[in-house]
């Protein structure tokens, strides 16, 4: 490739330094002013790095479909993150990355997942026994209590006393708040040696491994038979070697997925009901649908599943993600150089007007009308490529099951203003607050 390269238009580096404040205190609102000013797709410069920001669904399938051996997740998230929260898939690279996704995806099967929908469904419906009903309930913690319960029942089919669930459920929040801003704010590391705040967290970590490995050692010393993922992780082996994971990659792939796992679904939940709250007709029909269904077809129900994804695409909890060129490429009219950062802004995409009809609009009817919606190559609510989301299948099935069980005993209405967007590493709403009543 010729060394002449052509970037988008965007910010110079002193132009991006000077708005990095604005970028941090609202992220996505700053991101689309640039994008209505420069295009849907401009350059940011941070530092000596070229940063491409884009709403293109063609540029960002390049990336992450078609050269997606061209690239990789940056240092800036995965060697940081990996850290915190170990070497999982998240947070690995190259073939490391390759031969541990290789290992754990048939665990993480539709047909392999049906093992574990009774404690799913047990695990709701104990939850569901003594939710609050009122005027004004902040749904929001509640559903990412819920997913976390979810996900260790799911996790570890033992019984973890509720100490430790608590310890499990701090730690994570405390590290993902910790990481997004370490990520975001490059200059807030100067501090560090003087405030303790790096080694306290990296402390917390330690101490959220010790907690993982003593449950996995009580699983390994019991005779009983699980039916649960750790077990799946547990006798998957190597194609290569026959060989089991390590300890260490145990712990590394149990705290990838109790920390993607149980955020995203919280968060895509809280949305969900948020949507539904705000539209009446559609909540009554998803009813109708549910009452004429049974537990046992309810990832067949078509209208269930069509309001699951009209949400996730209004609010992409996955909103954005980072890949780093490991070499020179092309796409279109742009040519940039190995070391580029490709920034897909998944939340531009799926509310593109141009991509969708009343692209502002909750309307689940799209999905039912054009089922192969879902694989359109401009809706990415788990990624897209060989690094989509690996627990897909399992999110779906919570979510599925959760309106099944919620909606044959509650309904809700919305009664104050639209949540405030929290883009970090996933896209949170503040609060929701609904008024939620027994049927």
């Amino acid at each position: 490739m010729s060394n002449q390269y052509n970037y988008p238009k965007g910010y110079s580096l002193l132009e991006t330094t000077l708005k990095a404040n604005e970028f941090l205190n609202n992220p996505i609102n700053f991101v689309n002013k640039s994008m209505d000013k420069f295009g849907e797709t401009y350059t940011a410069t941070v530092g000596t790095n070229k940063l491409i920001l884009t709403k293109n669904p063609d540029f960002i399938n390049h990336v992450l479909r078609k050269n997606h051996k061209n690239y990789m997740r940056s240092d800036m998230t995965a060697k940081r993150g990996a850290q915190f929260f170990g070497r999982g898939l998240l947070f690995s690279n190259g073939d490391y990355w390759l031969r541990q996704r290789r290992l754990i995806q048939p665990a993480f099967h539709r047909d392999k997942l049906k093992g574990l929908y009774q404690n799913i469904q047990q695990t709701i419906q104990d939850y569901l026994v003594d939710f609050p009903t009122g005027e004004e309930i902040d749904i929001y913690p509640l559903m990412h209590d819920l997913s976390f319960r979810v996900l260790i029942k799911s996790l570890f089919e033992i019984e973890l006393s509720k100490e430790v669930m608590a310890e499990l459920n701090q730690i994570f929040e405390e590290l993902s708040v910790f990481l997004i801003k370490d990520v975001n704010m490059p200059l807030r590391k100067l501090f560090y040696p003087f405030t303790g705040e790096e080694r306290s967290h990296l402390k917390k970590g330690k101490r959220l491994r010790e907690l993982i490995l003593n449950i996995i050692n009580e699983r390994k010393a019991s005779t009983e038979e699980f039916h649960d993922i750790l077990a799946l992780l547990i006798h998957s082996t190597y194609e290569d070697t026959g060989e089991s994971m390590t300890e260490e990659q145990l712990i590394d792939e149990v705290q990838i997925l109790i920390s993607a796992g149980h955020e995203t679904t919280g968060n895509t939940l809280s949305w969900l009901l948020y949507n539904l709250a705000s539209n009446p007709s559609t909540q009554q029909k998803l009813i109708h649908s549910i009452d004429a269904s049974t537990v046992e077809d309810v990832l067949e129900n078509d209208y269930l599943k069509a309001c699951i994804n009209e949400s996730m695409r209004l609010f992409t909890t996955s909103w954005t993600t980072e890949r780093v060129a490991m070499g020179d490429d092309t796409f279109e009219s742009y040519a940039y150089p190995k070391g580029t950062v490709v920034v897909p802004f998944f939340f531009g995409v799926h509310r593109d007007q141009k991509l969708w009809e009343d692209a502002l609009l909750f309307k689940p009817e799209r999905f039912v009308e054009d089922k192969k919606l879902v694989r359109a190559k401009k809706y990415f609510p788990f990624g897209a490529g060989p690094r989509m989301c690996i627990g897909n299948n399992f999110a779906l099935a919570e979510i599925s099951h959760f309106l099944f069980y919620f909606f044959k005993s509650f309904r809700i209405e919305k009664i104050a203003s639209t949540p405030k967007l929290m883009p970090l590493l996933t896209l949170r709403p503040d609060q929701v607050i609904l008024k939620i009543e027994r049927r």
